[in-house]
């Protein structure tokens, strides 16, 4: 297809609406009053940010993507804002007080990350090395993750689970005569 005289791809014409899909809902999680919306949106950020992965030819990241982030991490926090009731009982809602000095502090802190970033020497040595092995696929991903790392990757699972307990406990509302 042609659009004012450039050849369009499929291709682009999926990355331009799965990054509209993702800046946008991006967007709308911090400008959201609500915050139960705004972590909805969050889910619809990080399922973008899958099918990104999907267009790069990554799908197992796309798989742990929608496994982790947007089942799990959004899930709980959905549920840390549904067991807060006080958080609920006050109407917590955020707050934008300056709107343009948010956006020009954002806009500062993307340009520096961004600068800092493009001038690393790994950015460098990435560009100069050229592209990846492409016989990389799950099973090497598994053995790298998993043979050294056991006992690490437990431990994060440990401590995961450790700060949900005690999400739960912290929510829990203290009712007269229950112990």
């Amino acid at each position: 297809m042609t659009i004012l005289g450039f050849q369009v791809t499929g291709y682009q014409v999926a990355f331009v609406v799965l990054a509209g899909i993702t800046l946008g809902s991006a967007a709308l999680v911090v400008l959201m009053p609500n915050i139960l919306r705004a972590a909805l949106f969050l889910g619809l950020t990080l399922l973008g940010v899958a099918g990104l992965y999907v267009l790069m030819n990554a799908p197992f990241l796309a798989a742990v993507q929608v496994m982790i982030y947007v089942g799990a991490v959004t899930t709980m926090i959905i549920l840390a804002v549904f067991l807060s009731h006080r958080v609920m009982q006050v109407g917590f809602t955020q707050a934008i007080h300056n709107p343009v000095f948010a956006f020009a502090a954002a806009a500062v802190m993307f340009i520096f990350l961004f600068m800092t970033v493009a001038n690393s020497l790994w950015v460098k040595d990435i560009c100069a090395a050229g592209p990846a092995n492409t016989d990389v696929g799950v099973h090497a991903v598994a053995y790298a993750l998993l043979q050294p790392y056991v006992f690490p990757f437990e431990m994060a699972s440990l401590v995961l689970l450790v700060a949900l307990i005690g999400a739960v406990v912290i929510a829990k509302e203290d009712r007269p005569g229950e112990p």
